[in-house]
């Protein structure tokens, strides 16, 4: 397989960068301790040797050459971090591709058992479809995927624009895998964003203040003037009077530079990653693709402007730093000028701030998009567009089934047909079926590819009701729960909205004469409406239905059969109603009975 050698090319390649990079940071460790040896050496030998400056000279260049092997070393730690990121990331990428099953993140927090459809197509939560797709790193990009995956693009045009994009990114397997590489190192908490929109919306407190604009170049400047006369006159009552001042500025101002700082502080790392994600998208060429070309015109010049926040929230985490806490702010207002920074910043720019993390955002999630194309280069881009009629395909199958265990089959709505009734035995294939549909559909309107030889569908809402819970919290039975998803599904039909409904096995919690008649009425109801949808069962006599609305309901079928006392299923949908049942001799076979 292609994808499973490209994959293990590159952990072949990572590994041995990653034994490199290790390999020069124990050099620099053994550098660093060297020059640190250094440094007491000849700081000895100075003072023993009366201050003969040759020494002095040699504890300097040791110096710098201590500086230089720690800048070098924590370059090169952050080098192996995201080599650590890259070497886990293409781990993964082999394991699912080879079939050992998907260890990204499942998105069991965005679980919902009242959403139309996610909680029935298996799109969250283990072996999901969402564990498959995910590639995403922030926070704001894991909700961002949700979000696109529960709530789908419900226009053909945008459809096909985030189909370019995809296309466009998925043999880019460097920018992409890099992408998520720095995303997953942003290493984001839910307080950070948090903090971060509190004090965009906070108040100016500081750079309209003119009075104190004035005084915080005045005061430094009078205070140095005092120690200068000072020093020459041995006078240091101006040099007090001035510190006095500034020591009250200060506490004047305290409580609020202690309001925002608790805000802004610890966000360097944070917005400096978001800044190199902005950067990457900023700088590739995007050869004209406009779903691209829009992402990367907001993220132009964004990137050094959250690298500056980075900078005085770094610079306004030194104050907790006693030389700059005492001495900087006595003599220079230190938190004083760093508050005017930190407001400047926010003019300017609080209102582009949740626009750029959402280009981030989509980017991911277009980046996991690419990810799952590029995983599965036999699926493909469907079309996308027209009306409900001749929406379907060939050779369709579920996306998260392997693909040496998938049985594909043909299905298509043709002309005014409105409702599909497939009928089987127990075990024969019908929900998988049904939920292949669905999910497909679902994969169509994200603009990603599907699992299929040909597929055509337009941007719908589905709704779904298969696997229906009841809740003791909620005081509802299995009925009523069922009940109560159907009502909402004919509240949106009532609204005039197009949808696409799939229900499996409708009304299991009354008896079997109720069972037949309620559904019987339920699907004439639906051809009222704008949608078509598949409902399969175990009721036979629903395919009575299709003589007695012709052209509007059609019957399929999947079928089991016994060979030499074994019972076989062949997963192959065929028109026609089902005749063959296994319940019994299942019952039997297992010695239940």
């Amino acid at each position: 397989m292609q994808t499973a050698t490209t994959y293990q090319q590159r952990i072949d390649e990572i590994t041995l960068q990653f034994r490199q990079t290790d390999a020069r940071l124990k050099q620099l460790s053994f550098i660093r301790l060297l020059a640190f040896v250094g440094i007491l050496y000849t700081g000895i030998q100075y003072f023993r040797q009366d201050f003969h400056w040759p020494w002095l000279l040699g504890a300097f260049v040791l110096v710098c050459g201590f500086i230089w092997s720690l800048a070098r070393y924590q370059k090169g730690k952050d080098h192996r971090a995201y080599l650590r990121e890259l070497l886990s990331l293409n781990e993964k990428e082999l394991k699912l591709v080879t079939g050992g099953g998907a260890d990204f993140e499942d998105g069991e927090a965005f679980i919902d058992d009242q959403h139309d459809f996610s909680g029935d197509l298996d799109v969250f939560g283990p072996s999901s479809l969402y564990q498959h797709i995910n590639r995403t790193g922030t926070l704001s990009g894991k909700t961002r995927l949700a979000n696109w995956l529960k709530s789908p693009l419900q226009s053909a045009e945008a459809v096909r624009e985030v189909q370019a994009a995809v296309q466009e990114l998925s043999p880019r397997i460097g920018f992409r895998q890099d992408f998520a590489a720095h995303a997953r190192l942003a290493n984001e908490s839910p307080r950070d964003m948090e903090e971060i929109r509190l004090w965009k919306s906070a108040p100016m407190e500081f750079v309209h203040r003119k009075g104190l604009r004035i005084a915080a170049y005045v005061m430094p400047a009078l205070v140095l003037g005092g120690i200068v006369y000072y020093g020459i006159t041995g006078v240091y009552i101006w040099m007090l009077l001035a510190l006095f001042v500034n020591w009250g500025i200060l506490g004047m101002n305290v409580k609020k530079v202690n309001a925002q700082h608790i805000l802004v502080s610890n966000k360097e790392k944070v917005l400096a990653k978001f800044a190199v994600l902005l950067r990457m998208i900023g700088a590739e060429n995007w050869k004209g693709v406009p779903w691209l070309e829009a992402r990367k015109r907001t993220a132009t010049d964004a990137d050094r402007s959250l690298h500056a926040l980075a900078r005085v929230s770094n610079a306004l985490d030194q104050r907790m730093n006693l030389l700059v806490g005492i001495v900087l702010n006595s003599v220079m207002l230190y938190d004083i000028h760093c508050m005017f920074r930190l407001e400047r910043w926010k003019e300017r720019h609080r209102g582009d701030m949740d626009e750029w993390l959402d280009a981030i955002a989509l980017m991911e999630t277009a980046n996991s998009l690419a990810t799952f194309t590029f995983n599965h280069p036999d699926y493909i881009f469907p079309e996308v567009g027209g009306g409900m009629s001749g929406t379907g395909g060939e050779g369709i199958g579920h996306p998260l089934i392997p693909e040496s265990e998938c049985v594909k089959n043909d299905w298509r709505i043709a002309g005014k047909e409105q409702c599909h009734i497939v009928t089987g035995s127990n075990m024969s294939g019908k929900s998988t079926f049904l939920r292949s549909v669905g999910v497909n559909w679902l994969l169509a309107m994200t603009g990603a590819p599907v699992c299929a030889v040909e597929f055509r569908c337009h941007p719908v809402r589905i709704m779904t009701s298969m696997r229906i819970r009841d809740s003791i919290a909620r005081h509802t039975s299995y009925f009523q729960a069922e009940l109560q998803r159907l009502q909402r599904i004919i509240d949106v039909l009532k609204s005039g909205e197009e949808v696409f409904i799939i229900l499996d096995e409708i009304l299991k919690g009354t008896n079997s004469e109720d069972k037949l008649t309620g559904s019987r009425e339920l699907v004439k109801h639906f051809l009222q409406f704008r949608c078509a949808g598949m409902i399969a069962t175990h009721d036979l006599e629903l395919g009575a239905l299709e003589a007695e609305c012709p052209g509007q309901v059609r019957n399929y079928c999947f079928e089991s059969s016994l060979d030499n006392g074994k019972l076989h299923f062949d997963y192959t949908m065929r028109p026609g109603i089902a005749r063959n049942k296994n319940a019994t001799f299942l019952m039997r076979q297992m010695g239940i009975i």
